[in-house]
Order: C-alpha cells, then structure tokens, then sequence
C-alpha cells in the first residue's frame, strides 16, 4: 500500500512538473504590428490595440528595437507616419512611401517621388524630415547603417534609354552632410537585356554580393524580372534568371553563401514558379527543388539547410477561384531533397508567407480564403499551431501573388 502511495505521489509531482514546461513550449509571445480593417493594431503578447481609426493604413514596419512603427496612410496620396509605441504618439514623417529603418538605429528612410528623405526618430516629438538624395528610383540600407545604396531611373530620350546609375549615400564621421558616389552603371538596353529600374537590394550575409531585380517597363515586369549579382567590391555583374516582382520571393540564407529564389516568368503565380538554390558565385550553380506538376508561392530560410515553401498543385489560370489550388507548407532538407507537409489548411484554404519568427523558435504564416485571412503561429515544425491574429486586412492579390508584408510585421527583435 505504501509502495503504491510512494508512486502515485511521485506520478503526480512528475505531471506537475512536466505540464508547465510543455505548456510553456506552446505559449506564443511575437510582437505584431498588423491591419484589420483597413486600420493599425498592435499585439504585444496577448493584449491587442488599435492605433488609429477610420484611415486607410499599410506597410507596418517596426524599428530594430521595437519603439517604432512606420506605415503609410491613403489609398492613393500616401504618408509615411511614425507610431511610437512607448508615448503613443502619431506623427507624419511626410507625402511618400517606400520607408525602411535603419539596421541598428532608429533612423527611417522614405521617397517622396524620386527625393529620399531621412528622419532621425530620437524624440517622439522633434521629428524632421531631411533630403539625402535626388533621382532615386529605389535604394535600401547599406549593412552597416551608415549610408544608402541608390539606383536611378533610366529615361527614354530619342529613342534610347539611359544606363541605371547606381549610387553609395554615405555620412561621414563629424559631417552632417552626405557625400554620393558613383558605384556601378549598368547599361539598360541589349539584345538579351532590358531594364529602366531595379528593386530595393540584399547583400549576402558576409557582405561580399548585392542581389536585386532588374525590372523592364511596368507591363513587361508583370510577366518577368532579370535577378541580378553585383560584387559589392563592384567587379563583378551576374545575370541569373527570370522572375516576378515579388522582393520576398528572392532572399540569402541567413548565414552560408546560398541563396534562393522562385524562378519562373508569366505574371500568374499558379504555374511555372520552382524554389531555385543558387550557390557558388559567380559560377552560378543552380538546382530547383519544385517537383514536375507543382508550383510554388513563397518561402522562408529556417536555416542553411532547410527551407520552407508554400507549395500547391500548378494549374492553368482561371477566373474561377475554385479552380485555383491554394497551397501549404512543405519543409525542405537541400542535402537530401526531401520535403515534409508541415500544414494542412482546412478546404478552400491556403497557407501563405511562411517566417521564422522568435530567433527561430516560432514559425508564423498566413492562412486565408482569399476574403479573410488570419495570422498563425507553430512550433518550428508546424506542430501546435494556433491562431496569433484574427481578421486580417487581406493583400493585394495579383494574379494569385499576395504581398502580405502590406498588412503585417513582426518587430525585428523577434524575427
């Protein structure tokens, strides 16, 4: 009898034990700044608040210590406004869009037409816009923060177009005032190439490559976009293939030297997109990982091994929904190839834009029906998966491409 008390007492101190940790591998903490009707909200944990009121807001984008929000407001004339999450005080930066922070300070960067503008956000209430650079046709952070990389936009003059310059914005130490360089000029007409603009750019973990598109006329760039190389010692100009404008559709591995893109032109993403490894530059080795009869809609890096993709069956267009298969989350191993169903959405679902969230530990999604969509959370492995944000805002969808960083962020400090 005591024996069996003995052991029933320690059954139940083991279970006390045991459930909080389990509990705890299941709790979900992520920082999110997210659209739900077309208005700003925040989910800190689990408490929820709704910024502003009756605006049309897009393009969250949290500061690197997670103080700040950026987004635009209008449907059309867009602003760039500032949220600061600590006072709760709402200020315009100005007319423009385009906004990205600094990598590690709070400094915002935004274009107002083809002027880039810059705001030092130390105080909530002194924020003043500065110009930086004239003729930009985009630009991103250079890695370390201490300046920009810009592209201009090629004009039609007398039947040619003009080369795309592209320019280093650099701050010197004890100077205010920027000094700008020409860093590479790439010719904008040939037989096999064509291009007037480029995307924002990504430089590869050690910092030696510069990936961007090379985007055609704006019709043109619908069906096809040129994915570029550059050195970032400028020596070096790679052309590698053809894809849509979609940024998050091309990204680095986040340590080694791989790099994956979705490849494949036509402006219709049920069809002809295949998850494509590249490594080994600039010899350019290239293996796709998309089976014959599927197609693929987004991925993330877990680590430099694995990726996950939103995978479904590839179909021809049609303007019936139905008939438009919606995809799920597949984990692929490159060493092996193998690849895992890590997501089941319920019928007439799919999941969209996978991304490790929590240095890693979380993995987050977006599950929609194509008129709602909520935001979902899981361990690295899809298990335990839950809602995080319900009643999303849904994307921009194009021919089945959703762009849902328009309506959610997670503050960097989780990611």
């Amino acid at each position: 009898m005591k024996k069996t008390i003995m052991l029933l007492l320690v059954f139940i101190l083991f279970a006390v034990w045991v459930t909080p940790v389990s509990a705890a591998k299941q709790q979900i903490s992520l920082k999110t700044a997210f659209v739900r009707n077309n208005d700003l909200w925040v989910k800190i944990d689990k408490k929820e608040a709704q910024v502003t009121h009756g605006e049309y807001v897009r393009n969250p984008r949290w500061s690197y210590d997670g103080n700040w929000i950026a987004y635009t407001k209008g449907a059309e004339q867009t602003e760039v406004w500032l949220y600061h999450v600590v006072t709760g005080s709402l200020r315009l930066a100005g007319p423009g869009n385009n906004a990205q922070w600094a990598p590690a300070r709070n400094e915002l960067a935004f274009q107002t037409g083809e002027t880039l503008n810059l705001i030092r956000a130390g105080d909530p209430d002194k924020l003043e816009a500065n110009r930086v650079a004239e003729r930009v046709g985009n630009y991103s952070w250079l890695p370390d923060g201490s300046g920009f990389l810009f592209s201009t936009l090629s004009m039609l003059s007398g039947g040619r177009w003009s080369d795309i310059e592209l320019y280093t914005v650099k701050f010197e130490k004890g100077s205010n005032k920027p000094t700008t360089r020409l860093f590479y000029r790439i010719p904008s007409q040939s037989e096999q190439f064509f291009a007037v603009m480029t995307s924002p750019f990504k430089w590869s973990p050690d910092g030696k490559w510069i990936a961007f598109l090379a985007k055609p006329t704006a019709s043109l760039s619908a069906d096809g976009n040129t994915l570029c190389f550059l050195a970032s010692n400028a020596r070096s100009f790679v052309k590698a293939g053809q894809m849509l404008d979609q940024f998050d559709w091309f990204q680095w591995a986040p340590a080694g030297g791989l790099f994956a893109y979705i490849e494949g032109t036509g402006r219709e993403a049920v069809r002809n997109k295949r998850l494509t490894v590249v490594e080994g530059l600039p010899s350019l080795r290239q293996t796709s990982y998309t089976p014959a009869g599927f197609a693929d809609r987004g991925f993330t890096w877990q680590n430099d091994r694995t990726v996950v993709v939103a995978r479904a069956k590839e179909a021809e267009w049609s303007v019936e929904e139905r008939k438009r298969p919606m995809p799920k989350l597949m984990r692929i191993d490159l060493a092996s190839g193998q690849e895992k169903p890590i997501t089941s959405p319920p019928a007439r679902q799919g999941d969209f834009d996978p991304l490790f969230a929590e240095d890693g530990s979380k993995l987050t999604w977006v599950r929609t029906n194509r008129k709602t969509a909520d935001a979902m959370a899981a361990e690295p492995d899809g298990k335990h998966a839950k809602r995080w944000i319900r009643q999303l805002t849904p994307a921009t969808n194009d021919y089945e491409r959703w762009n849902w960083s328009e309506v959610i962020d997670y503050a960097e400090s989780d990611r």
